[in-house]
Protein backbone atom coordinates (compact mmCIF):
# COMPACT_ATOMS: atom_id res chain seq x y z
CA UNK A 1 0.00 0.00 0.00
CA UNK A 2 1.46 3.33 -0.89
CA UNK A 3 1.58 5.84 1.51
CA UNK A 4 2.06 9.65 0.89
CA UNK A 5 5.48 11.11 2.53
CA UNK A 6 5.24 14.71 3.59
CA UNK A 7 8.08 16.88 2.40
CA UNK A 8 10.06 19.17 4.52
CA UNK A 9 8.53 22.27 3.39
CA UNK A 10 5.16 21.08 4.35
CA UNK A 11 6.31 19.82 7.39
CA UNK A 12 7.70 23.44 8.38
CA UNK A 13 4.41 24.58 7.15
CA UNK A 14 2.30 23.25 9.40
CA UNK A 15 4.95 23.01 12.38
CA UNK A 16 4.50 26.87 12.93
CA UNK A 17 3.83 28.36 15.76
CA UNK A 18 0.03 28.02 17.33
CA UNK A 19 -1.57 31.38 18.12
CA UNK A 20 -3.27 30.12 21.57
CA UNK A 21 -3.35 31.30 25.01
CA UNK A 22 -3.63 29.67 28.27
CA UNK A 23 -7.07 29.98 29.48
CA UNK A 24 -7.99 33.10 31.63
CA UNK A 25 -10.71 31.91 34.37
CA UNK A 26 -11.13 35.85 34.78
CA UNK A 27 -12.80 36.40 31.11
CA UNK A 28 -15.69 33.13 32.23
CA UNK A 29 -18.86 34.53 33.53
CA UNK A 30 -19.15 34.51 37.58
CA UNK A 31 -20.97 32.01 39.34
CA UNK A 32 -24.59 33.04 40.46
CA UNK A 33 -26.25 30.68 42.56
CA UNK A 34 -29.87 29.86 40.99
CA UNK A 35 -31.24 28.00 44.17
CA UNK A 36 -29.88 28.19 47.86
CA UNK A 37 -28.57 24.61 48.71
CA UNK A 38 -29.01 23.49 51.97
CA UNK A 39 -27.79 20.10 53.28
CA UNK A 40 -25.29 17.65 52.36
CA UNK A 41 -23.76 16.79 48.96
CA UNK A 42 -22.55 13.50 49.01
CA UNK A 43 -18.93 12.78 47.23
CA UNK A 44 -17.65 9.59 46.65
CA UNK A 45 -14.12 9.22 44.45
CA UNK A 46 -11.50 10.67 43.48
CA UNK A 47 -9.88 13.38 45.35
CA UNK A 48 -8.40 15.13 42.44
CA UNK A 49 -5.45 15.71 44.62
CA UNK A 50 -7.35 18.10 46.95
CA UNK A 51 -8.96 19.96 44.03
CA UNK A 52 -12.30 18.76 45.51
CA UNK A 53 -11.96 20.08 48.70
CA UNK A 54 -10.81 23.14 47.19
CA UNK A 55 -14.29 23.32 45.35
CA UNK A 56 -16.23 22.60 47.97
CA UNK A 57 -14.82 25.71 50.01
CA UNK A 58 -15.42 27.66 47.48
CA UNK A 59 -18.64 26.69 47.24
CA UNK A 60 -19.49 26.95 50.73
CA UNK A 61 -19.02 30.77 50.32
CA UNK A 62 -21.77 31.05 48.37
CA UNK A 63 -24.04 28.13 50.24
CA UNK A 64 -23.19 28.16 53.92
CA UNK A 65 -25.81 25.86 54.34
CA UNK A 66 -24.63 23.44 52.44
CA UNK A 67 -22.83 20.76 53.22
CA UNK A 68 -19.94 18.12 51.74
CA UNK A 69 -20.22 14.01 52.81
CA UNK A 70 -16.67 13.25 51.02
CA UNK A 71 -15.37 9.43 50.71
CA UNK A 72 -12.92 8.81 49.00
CA UNK A 73 -11.43 5.75 49.95
CA UNK A 74 -11.93 4.44 46.60
CA UNK A 75 -10.71 6.85 44.31
CA UNK A 76 -11.42 6.85 41.02
CA UNK A 77 -11.64 3.25 40.34
CA UNK A 78 -14.67 3.47 42.27
CA UNK A 79 -16.26 6.49 41.63
CA UNK A 80 -19.32 5.61 39.11
CA UNK A 81 -20.30 2.37 41.26
CA UNK A 82 -20.91 5.30 44.09
CA UNK A 83 -23.26 6.47 42.23
CA UNK A 84 -25.60 3.49 41.77
CA UNK A 85 -25.00 1.55 44.82
CA UNK A 86 -24.75 4.65 47.24
CA UNK A 87 -27.01 7.03 45.23
CA UNK A 88 -24.44 9.80 45.85
CA UNK A 89 -24.64 12.90 44.36
CA UNK A 90 -20.69 13.32 42.85
CA UNK A 91 -18.35 10.96 41.69
CA UNK A 92 -15.09 13.15 40.64
CA UNK A 93 -12.75 10.31 38.96
CA UNK A 94 -9.13 11.33 37.21
CA UNK A 95 -8.90 8.34 35.21
CA UNK A 96 -11.40 8.09 31.80
CA UNK A 97 -14.48 5.79 32.36
CA UNK A 98 -13.65 1.99 31.11
CA UNK A 99 -16.28 -0.04 30.09
CA UNK A 100 -16.40 -2.31 32.97
CA UNK A 101 -17.57 1.15 35.39
CA UNK A 102 -20.02 1.83 32.64
CA UNK A 103 -21.81 -1.63 32.40
CA UNK A 104 -22.82 -1.66 35.97
CA UNK A 105 -24.33 1.62 35.94
CA UNK A 106 -26.13 0.99 32.82
CA UNK A 107 -27.44 -2.85 33.97
CA UNK A 108 -29.21 -0.88 36.95
CA UNK A 109 -29.96 2.54 35.08
CA UNK A 110 -30.69 1.89 31.64
CA UNK A 111 -28.67 5.41 30.78
CA UNK A 112 -25.14 6.10 31.02
CA UNK A 113 -23.84 8.91 33.98
CA UNK A 114 -23.45 12.73 33.05
CA UNK A 115 -19.43 12.89 32.18
CA UNK A 116 -18.17 16.08 33.01
CA UNK A 117 -15.02 17.72 32.13
CA UNK A 118 -14.08 19.67 35.01
CA UNK A 119 -10.13 20.60 34.69
CA UNK A 120 -7.35 19.83 31.86
CA UNK A 121 -5.22 17.28 33.22
CA UNK A 122 -1.45 18.13 33.96
CA UNK A 123 1.87 18.20 32.30
CA UNK A 124 4.50 16.10 34.12
CA UNK A 125 3.23 15.93 37.80
CA UNK A 126 3.26 12.29 39.15
CA UNK A 127 -1.02 12.26 39.58
CA UNK A 128 -2.02 15.33 37.81
CA UNK A 129 -3.44 13.33 34.61
CA UNK A 130 0.07 14.02 32.88
CA UNK A 131 -0.17 14.22 29.12
CA UNK A 132 1.29 11.72 26.86
CA UNK A 133 4.27 12.08 25.41
CA UNK A 134 5.19 10.03 22.27
CA UNK A 135 9.37 9.40 21.78
CA UNK A 136 11.60 7.33 19.97
CA UNK A 137 15.47 6.71 19.78
CA UNK A 138 17.17 10.03 19.55
CA UNK A 139 18.81 8.67 16.38
CA UNK A 140 15.27 8.35 14.43
CA UNK A 141 14.96 11.17 11.68
CA UNK A 142 11.27 11.18 12.79
CA UNK A 143 10.00 14.07 14.22
CA UNK A 144 5.63 14.63 13.67
CA UNK A 145 3.17 11.65 13.47
CA UNK A 146 -0.82 12.76 13.32
CA UNK A 147 -2.97 10.78 16.09
CA UNK A 148 -4.63 8.81 13.40
CA UNK A 149 -0.88 7.56 12.34
CA UNK A 150 -0.23 6.44 16.13
CA UNK A 151 -3.59 4.46 16.19
CA UNK A 152 -2.15 3.07 13.19
CA UNK A 153 1.74 2.25 14.51
CA UNK A 154 -0.03 1.06 18.01
CA UNK A 155 -3.14 -0.03 17.06
CA UNK A 156 -4.57 -3.27 15.01
CA UNK A 157 -7.02 -3.88 12.35
CA UNK A 158 -10.27 -3.71 14.56
CA UNK A 159 -14.16 -4.91 13.43
CA UNK A 160 -15.32 -1.57 15.36
CA UNK A 161 -15.03 0.11 18.85
CA UNK A 162 -16.79 1.24 21.34
CA UNK A 163 -19.52 4.35 21.84
CA UNK A 164 -20.90 3.80 25.31
CA UNK A 165 -21.16 0.41 25.74
CA UNK A 166 -22.27 0.11 22.46
CA UNK A 167 -19.76 -1.73 20.48
CA UNK A 168 -20.23 -0.41 16.55
CA UNK A 169 -18.62 -1.19 13.45
CA UNK A 170 -18.45 2.60 12.89
CA UNK A 171 -15.05 2.58 14.02
CA UNK A 172 -13.50 -0.63 12.41
CA UNK A 173 -10.27 -0.45 10.36
CA UNK A 174 -8.90 -2.87 8.02
CA UNK A 175 -5.41 -4.11 8.55
CA UNK A 176 -4.10 -2.37 5.20
CA UNK A 177 -4.03 0.73 7.62
CA UNK A 178 -1.59 -0.82 9.85
CA UNK A 179 1.75 0.84 9.89
CA UNK A 180 4.50 -1.88 10.73
CA UNK A 181 7.58 -0.23 8.98
CA UNK A 182 9.12 3.13 9.08
CA UNK A 183 8.93 2.99 5.46
CA UNK A 184 5.05 3.55 5.65
CA UNK A 185 5.83 6.46 7.71
CA UNK A 186 7.91 8.15 4.97
CA UNK A 187 11.66 7.51 6.22
CA UNK A 188 13.92 6.16 3.47
CA UNK A 189 17.16 4.18 3.34
CA UNK A 190 18.10 1.73 5.94
CA UNK A 191 14.77 2.52 8.26
CA UNK A 192 12.73 1.80 4.73
CA UNK A 193 12.36 -1.45 5.59
CA UNK A 194 12.99 -1.86 9.85
CA UNK A 195 9.81 -2.84 11.65
CA UNK A 196 8.34 -0.74 14.25
CA UNK A 197 8.90 -2.02 17.97
CA UNK A 198 6.17 -0.74 20.20
CA UNK A 199 6.41 0.09 23.97
CA UNK A 200 4.38 1.56 26.53
CA UNK A 201 2.11 0.97 29.54
CA UNK A 202 -0.41 -1.44 30.93
CA UNK A 203 -1.34 0.19 33.89
CA UNK A 204 -5.17 0.34 32.89
CA UNK A 205 -5.66 4.10 34.19
CA UNK A 206 -2.39 4.91 31.52
CA UNK A 207 -3.62 2.76 28.65
CA UNK A 208 -7.60 3.01 28.84
CA UNK A 209 -6.74 6.86 28.09
CA UNK A 210 -4.92 5.85 24.76
CA UNK A 211 -7.47 3.32 23.93
CA UNK A 212 -9.74 5.58 24.07
CA UNK A 213 -8.76 8.48 22.16
CA UNK A 214 -6.90 6.52 19.83
CA UNK A 215 -8.98 3.33 19.05
CA UNK A 216 -12.66 4.45 20.37
CA UNK A 217 -11.72 2.07 23.54
CA UNK A 218 -10.88 -0.90 21.56
CA UNK A 219 -8.36 -2.88 23.30
CA UNK A 220 -6.49 -4.14 20.14
CA UNK A 221 -2.85 -3.44 20.04
CA UNK A 222 -0.11 -4.02 18.07
CA UNK A 223 1.04 -7.48 18.22
CA UNK A 224 4.51 -6.58 19.08
CA UNK A 225 3.34 -4.04 21.49
CA UNK A 226 5.93 -4.63 25.09
CA UNK A 227 4.35 -3.98 28.41
CA UNK A 228 5.46 -2.05 31.24
CA UNK A 229 4.41 -0.44 34.48
CA UNK A 230 5.83 2.17 37.03
CA UNK A 231 7.81 1.11 39.77
CA UNK A 232 5.37 1.28 42.41
CA UNK A 233 2.99 -1.22 40.71
CA UNK A 234 5.28 -4.45 40.13
CA UNK A 235 5.91 -7.15 42.88
CA UNK A 236 9.33 -7.03 44.50
CA UNK A 237 12.34 -8.74 43.23
CA UNK A 238 14.06 -9.43 40.11
CA UNK A 239 11.00 -10.61 37.87
CA UNK A 240 9.09 -7.30 38.61
CA UNK A 241 12.00 -5.01 37.66
CA UNK A 242 11.92 -6.94 34.42
CA UNK A 243 8.49 -4.85 33.74
CA UNK A 244 9.29 -1.59 35.27
CA UNK A 245 9.19 1.64 33.35
CA UNK A 246 12.68 2.47 33.75
CA UNK A 247 13.56 -0.83 31.78
CA UNK A 248 11.40 0.27 28.59
CA UNK A 249 13.15 3.51 28.64
CA UNK A 250 16.23 1.90 28.72
CA UNK A 251 15.36 -0.84 26.38
CA UNK A 252 14.12 2.24 23.65
CA UNK A 253 17.80 3.84 24.31
CA UNK A 254 19.57 1.22 22.25
CA UNK A 255 16.84 0.17 19.83
CA UNK A 256 16.63 2.61 16.26
CA UNK A 257 13.43 1.17 15.42
CA UNK A 258 11.52 1.59 18.51
CA UNK A 259 8.65 3.82 19.46
CA UNK A 260 7.02 4.37 22.76
CA UNK A 261 4.31 6.52 24.66
CA UNK A 262 4.27 7.68 28.49
CA UNK A 263 4.92 10.36 31.24
CA UNK A 264 7.82 13.71 30.27
CA UNK A 265 8.30 12.50 34.10
CA UNK A 266 9.90 8.91 33.25
CA UNK A 267 11.35 10.21 29.84
CA UNK A 268 13.66 13.20 30.64
CA UNK A 269 15.99 11.00 32.42
CA UNK A 270 17.06 9.20 29.48
CA UNK A 271 18.80 11.74 26.73
CA UNK A 272 18.98 8.83 24.51
CA UNK A 273 15.10 9.26 23.61
CA UNK A 274 13.56 12.37 21.87
CA UNK A 275 9.58 13.46 22.15
CA UNK A 276 7.63 13.28 18.53
CA UNK A 277 5.47 16.39 17.85
CA UNK A 278 2.10 15.59 17.27
CA UNK A 279 -0.93 16.84 15.02
CA UNK A 280 -5.20 15.87 15.72
CA UNK A 281 -5.45 15.67 12.33
CA UNK A 282 -2.10 16.66 9.95
CA UNK A 283 -1.08 20.39 10.91
CA UNK A 284 -0.36 21.72 12.73
CA UNK A 285 2.18 19.61 14.41
CA UNK A 286 2.48 20.45 18.50
CA UNK A 287 5.08 19.83 21.04
CA UNK A 288 4.40 18.86 24.36
CA UNK A 289 5.39 21.94 26.43
CA UNK A 290 3.13 23.18 29.81
CA UNK A 291 1.87 25.46 27.69
CA UNK A 292 0.41 23.52 24.97
CA UNK A 293 -1.36 21.48 27.53
CA UNK A 294 -2.74 24.43 29.27
CA UNK A 295 -3.83 25.87 25.96
CA UNK A 296 -4.92 22.52 25.22
CA UNK A 297 -3.32 22.60 21.82
CA UNK A 298 -1.26 19.10 22.20
CA UNK A 299 -3.37 16.56 20.97
CA UNK A 300 -2.67 13.70 23.57
CA UNK A 301 -3.97 15.57 27.23
CA UNK A 302 -5.80 14.37 29.45
CA UNK A 303 -9.16 15.51 31.94
CA UNK A 304 -10.56 15.66 35.04
CA UNK A 305 -13.92 14.39 34.93
CA UNK A 306 -17.16 14.67 37.61
CA UNK A 307 -19.79 11.77 36.70
CA UNK A 308 -23.43 12.58 37.40
CA UNK A 309 -26.17 10.87 37.35
CA UNK A 310 -28.94 12.46 35.27
CA UNK A 311 -31.79 10.50 33.18
CA UNK A 312 -31.84 11.34 29.90
CA UNK A 313 -34.35 14.09 28.93
CA UNK A 314 -34.97 14.91 33.12
CA UNK A 315 -33.44 17.55 34.68
CA UNK A 316 -29.60 17.01 37.04
CA UNK A 317 -30.18 16.93 40.78
CA UNK A 318 -30.25 20.94 41.98
CA UNK A 319 -27.59 19.92 44.51
CA UNK A 320 -25.46 18.37 41.89
CA UNK A 321 -26.09 21.12 39.17
CA UNK A 322 -25.06 24.34 41.44
CA UNK A 323 -22.02 22.45 42.36
CA UNK A 324 -21.28 21.75 39.01
CA UNK A 325 -22.38 25.18 37.89
CA UNK A 326 -19.90 26.51 40.77
CA UNK A 327 -17.17 24.22 39.29
CA UNK A 328 -17.48 25.39 35.67
CA UNK A 329 -17.59 29.07 36.64
CA UNK A 330 -14.84 31.86 37.08
CA UNK A 331 -14.70 31.29 40.67
CA UNK A 332 -14.18 27.49 39.85
CA UNK A 333 -11.65 27.71 37.49
CA UNK A 334 -9.76 30.31 39.28
CA UNK A 335 -9.90 27.88 42.30
CA UNK A 336 -8.23 24.94 39.78
CA UNK A 337 -5.47 28.16 39.02
CA UNK A 338 -4.63 28.77 42.23
CA UNK A 339 -4.55 25.29 43.86
CA UNK A 340 -1.89 24.62 41.06
CA UNK A 341 -2.69 20.60 40.17
CA UNK A 342 -4.82 21.04 36.96
CA UNK A 343 -5.43 24.10 34.72
CA UNK A 344 -8.56 26.00 34.06
CA UNK A 345 -10.72 25.22 31.20
CA UNK A 346 -11.02 27.76 28.04
CA UNK A 347 -14.65 28.93 27.19
CA UNK A 348 -15.22 26.83 24.07
CA UNK A 349 -15.05 23.95 26.94
CA UNK A 350 -17.34 25.18 29.68
CA UNK A 351 -20.06 26.08 27.01
CA UNK A 352 -19.71 22.53 26.34
CA UNK A 353 -20.09 21.20 29.67
CA UNK A 354 -22.65 23.41 30.57
CA UNK A 355 -24.51 21.93 27.94
CA UNK A 356 -24.57 18.57 30.23
CA UNK A 357 -25.58 20.23 32.99
CA UNK A 358 -28.52 22.43 31.87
Amino acid sequence: MKRMVITSAVLFAMSLPIAAQSPNPNLLAPYKPEVNVQGAIRVFGGALKGQVEVWEKGFQRFHPDATFGNNFTMSSEGAISGLYILGVDVAPAGDDAKISDLLPFYEVKKYLPAEITVATGGYEKRGTLWAIQIVVNKDNPLTRLTMKQLDQVFGSERTGGWDGIFYTSKYARPASENIRTWGELGLTGEWASKPIQTYGYVAPGFEIAVERKLFHWSDKWNENYREYVEEKEIVPGAEGQKVASERMYEALSKDKYGIAWGPILHSKNYPDVKQIDLSEDGGPYVPLTEANVQNRTYPFKRDAYIYIDREPGKPMDYRAREFMRYILSREGQQDVQNFGVFYPLPQSVIDEQLKKVN
